[in-house]
Parts: structure tokens; sequence; C-alpha cells
């Protein structure tokens, strides 16, 4: 067995994401297309008596998913240690996934660490548990999410080229919540923009900038992100590239299928109080 184990834990974007209707326990379905990107949390786990998290974050242990996913692990498997070593390069609560993909990453990498044979099943479940978007990370690339979110089934195809975020430095709490409270059933739609881009990606005749990206959370931009419409606007004159919200936001992003193109807009684009990364379509495995 391994004394320590490094891994990756990347972001996403949302491509499609289109609510449905509400459930009878009064939770809203969806149906999101994703896309894992090269941008990426570090984790560090290593073999401890207790558990504890270090990271360049200031967030109580208590407060962060990993802790959540651990107490579930250590349910089932019994009381197994770990330190976290946790660098974060994703924004936080930015709609780019970082926690979520945290808490999947952590989940495979301490069953790796301590040699317990992973079941896919029990991951599965756990990630449902722990929330929306858990269990897309399981599967690198691209990902249809269907139920509330929880469910992810794998689509099996890669891209190339490049995608440019902006993000919001402002944090804003309870922001997915306070973003589901203003949907109201007009805005609510039948998979139709989902099924367009599955299309696309049957037909292998995908390319980034050929995605025609939806996310029912742009109706409600300006009142979720006061000011965010100026900034986008702006942004679009400056690269001329559409931008789209990613989850619940705050961070836009745009496709780009030349990579050096993109690199230049990157270096030459003002962002004003917003901050700009630039990543790439993470292969599927």
């Amino acid at each position: 067995m391994k004394d320590k184990i490094y891994i990756k834990s990347p972001s996403k974007i949302n491509l499609c994401l289109e609510v449905l209707a509400k459930n009878n326990n009064e939770l809203h379905e969806i149906i999101s297309v994703t896309l894992n990107l090269h941008l990426a949390d570090e984790l560090l786990i290593e073999r401890h008596d207790t558990f504890e998290i270090v990271s360049n974050i200031d967030l109580p242990m208590e407060e962060n998913i990993i802790y959540y996913a651990y107490e579930l692990f250590k349910k089932e498997y019994g009381n197994f240690g770990a330190k976290v070593n946790l660098i974060k390069n994703i924004p936080i609560d930015s709609g780019l996934g970082g926690g979520s993909s945290n808490a999947s990453n952590f989940l495979k990498g301490i069953c790796s660490l301590w040699g317990i044979e992973q079941d896919d099943k029990w991951l599965y479940e756990t990630g449902e548990k722990l929330g929306s978007d858990v269990n897309l990370f399981f599967t690198p690339g691209f990902n249809l999410l269907t139920g509330t979110g929880a469910k992810s089934k794998k689509i099996d195809i890669s891209i190339n080229g490049a995608v440019l975020i902006f993000h919001n430095k402002d944090k804003i709490k309870n922001k997915t919540k306070l973003a589901y409270d203003l949907l109201t059933s007009d805005v609510f739609t039948d998979g139709k923009y989902c099924d367009q881009l599955i299309k696309q990606i049957n037909n292998r005749s995908l390319l980034l900038e050929s995605i025609e990206c939806y996310n029912v959370f742009e109706n409600y931009m300006n009142k979720l992100y006061p000011g965010i419409l100026e900034i986008k606007e702006n942004l679009e004159q400056q690269t001329g590239y559409d931008l789209h919200l990613s989850g619940s936001g705050p961070s836009l992003f745009c496709l780009i299928n030349d990579k050096e193109k993109a690199m230049k807009i990157y270096n030459t684009v003002d962002s004003r109080i917003f901050g700009k990364l630039l990543t790439f379509p993470l292969e599927s495995k």
C-alpha cells in the first residue's frame, strides 16, 4: 500500500443547463451537459492516525465537503485516518465545481491509499448523498447530468480547443440556493437544448465554437450578480466571443477552437474586476 497519493481535482463547465420541473420533494429536476477542464485543485492524501485537512484557503474543516465525504467513508469502511493537503486553484463558489470535484477525488484517493477495492456502486451512492455534480467527476470528459444533478452518465468523446474563464472574486453566501429560489415555471424547458447538443456529439460533428450553450440561470444573472451584464457585454466586445454562465455562476466562459488565438486574447483582454483563467478540455478516460 502507498503512504501518500497525489491527485489533480479538475473543474467543469456547464455547456447546457436546463431545469425541467420541481419534483414531489420540491427539488428541481435538471438536465445538463458538462465538460471537465484541466484547471484543477490539487490533493495530496497521506496516511495518518486521525483526519485533518490543511489548505491554502481559510475554511473550517467541518465546512469543507471533503470532511463530509470522509465521514461517509468512515461509516462504510472504518476509522482509516488521512491528512489531506488541499491546494485550491479553482475559484471558490464560482460555478466551476471545485468542491464537488474535491469530494469525488478524495473518495477515490482514500480508497486507493488504504488498498480498499473501489466499489463503483458505493461511490455513486455516496456522491448522490454529497450533492449535485459530485458523480460527474468520477468519469472525466463530457457527462450528462439528470435528476437533481446527482445522476451522471459519461459521454464518450474528446474535443480540442481552449476555454477562457472570467470569474468574480467576490463570494456570495448560499448563491446556489438563491439562484434556484428565483426560478419560476415559465423558464422550465423540456430538455431540447441538451438534446440538440447530444445529437451534435453523437454525429461526431463537434467543435467547441459550434456548441450552442444554454443556461437557465442567465435569465436571472443581473438579479444574482448586479452589474454582471455590463461586464459580460464588455468582455464579449473585447474577445469577439459570446460568454456563457457556468452552473449558477458567477463564472463566465467562452469557447475557442484555436489555442494560440485563445492565448492572445487571454494576454490582451482587460477583465476589469473579474479574474481570468485560460484552460483546456480534459481528455476522456
